[in-house]
């Protein structure tokens, strides 16, 4: 009867460890800049600071995509290193906020597509590059309906200017009829 009960309480604690851990990384997830979960996979965010970029292997994230200058405001110098070191994938593809390309877009789209990474965090600034970006990628590579990959971008901002015309100008590239709000 004893090892019963130890075996239950020490189940117990198991559960609640775990539980403990899982709402202590969702957490950490929440009290990223404008996180958003884009789709299973794809996480979008701001800037994450040097904790949080430590702490992302931790959280499940194998692979994290910077789509911001090395000169953008908050970068983390040495963003790489700290995200590698815990074990997990990096890769800056530094898009200009004013001038976005398709060829920035056909890169992002060409790792997410080569890559075996079971979760993602992209990231920018702001998430409004990591955003675009995603639904873009959801849209033209995953068949998602542009209407319901767009949730996540409303989530965070309403492109303007250069960015609407880069995002009508990659749906057009692939024949995709969307009109952006």
């Amino acid at each position: 009867m004893r090892k019963r009960w130890v075996h239950a309480a020490a189940c117990s604690m198991v559960l609640a460890a775990a539980g403990f851990s899982s709402a202590s990384v969702a957490q950490q997830e929440a009290d990223l800049l404008n996180y958003v979960v884009a789709s299973d996979r794809l996480h979008t965010s701001g800037q994450p600071d040097s904790e949080q970029l430590l702490a992302l292997p931790d959280q499940g994230f194998d692979l994290v995509i910077n789509l911001a200058t090395p000169t953008s405001p908050n970068s983390i110098p040495d963003e790489g290193r700290l995200v590698t070191e815990g074990g997990a994938s990096y890769v800056n593809i530094p898009v200009d906020w004013r001038a976005p390309t398709y060829e920035d877009f056909q890169f992002f789209s060409g790792i997410l597509n080569q890559s075996s990474h079971d979760r993602v965090l992209v990231h920018c600034m702001l998430n409004y590059r990591a955003s675009l970006f995603t639904f873009l990628y959801r849209t033209v590579h995953q068949g998602v309906a542009p209407e319901e990959a767009y949730e996540a971008v409303a989530a965070v901002w309403e492109p303007e200017d250069q960015w609407l015309e880069f995002g009508h100008m990659v749906l057009g590239r692939h024949g995709i009829d969307y009109r952006l709000p």
